[in-house]
């Protein structure tokens, strides 16, 4: 993934470069973070959702909400990643358990950092 995105700035660079347009540079560029930010989001929700349901698996319950970030620092004890509970733009996870801790939503609020609107994304479990 890191390659492509690599890939599509270098040729929009150079473009821009032979477009004599800076602001079609940073445009481009604007718009490539973004996406890196979207599925960087993206697959940390997978990766945390799926080690959501391994717990599930092994104690029969999803973590408590209270307990949700002591249970991410413990099984991503080695993530050499941002900070843990936060998405690429730097909002904080919303983690919700139902009461019989056998479901639960993931949600990062997206760019615009408003839970609740069309940029969140969203993963639910099971």
């Amino acid at each position: 993934m890191i390659e492509v995105i690599r890939r599509l700035l270098v040729a929009g660079l150079t473009i821009g470069v032979i477009a004599g347009n800076a602001d079609e540079i940073t445009r481009f560029y604007d718009e490539t973070v973004a996406q890196a930010q979207h599925l960087a989001t993206a697959a940390d929700l997978r990766s945390i959702s799926n080690m959501l349901d391994h717990e599930f698996m092994k104690r029969g319950r999803y973590p408590r909400n209270r307990d949700f970030e002591k249970w991410l620092k413990r099984t991503f004890k080695e993530s050499p990643g941002g900070e843990l509970g936060r998405d690429h733009w730097g909002n904080q996870l919303i983690y919700k358990v139902d009461h019989s801790q056998k479901g639960f939503s993931l949600v990062s609020k997206g760019p615009d950092g408003l839970a609740g609107t069309a940029d969140d994304l969203l993963v639910k479990g099971p």
